[in-house]
């Protein structure tokens, strides 16, 4: 359970940092789905970027969901940086064994995701590719609208 919490509090790592670009120029602005491979699971994130510099994502994995939303940024060119202001779940429940048999189970607080700053480069306006600029894993979304 704990490399569950571990995940999915990771998770949010892939996507996420400050604000500041028109958003007349901002190619992001829509829906897009990226899928990512990691430890042999498939993660699939649904994003919606909008014009006002705000996003939001869903990060599904199997039966598991994580919901980020916050401010993007261009920090530098072909740069983009995600900043998490709300996340859920807020709270995850873990087992804990009691002697050989038994346990029990309590909620214990996920911690707020960590931000990230990718490098992006669009391959057409309606595919983008990330790489995180820490971890260096690489995502490519396709726009949906």
């Amino acid at each position: 359970m704990q490399r569950r919490v571990a995940l999915l509090a990771a998770l949010p790592a892939v996507l996420l940092g400050p604000a500041s670009a028109p958003a007349q120029q901002n190619p992001f602005v829509g829906s897009w789905r990226g899928m990512a491979q990691v430890n042999g699971a498939t993660i699939t994130f649904n994003t919606v970027m909008g014009p006002d510099l705000r996003y939001s994502q869903q990060q599904i994995m199997g039966r598991y969901m994580t919901t980020l939303s916050g401010h993007y940024a261009f920090p530098a060119a072909n740069v983009v940086a995600f900043q998490v202001e709300d996340w859920q779940p807020r709270t995850l429940p873990v087992y804990h064994a009691t002697g050989t048999t038994g346990g029990y189970y309590t909620q214990e607080p996920v911690p707020r995701p960590p931000g990230g700053v990718f490098r992006y480069k669009f391959t057409s306006p309606n595919s983008v590719t990330l790489q995180d600029t820490n971890l260096g894993g690489t995502v490519t979304f396709n726009r949906v609208r």
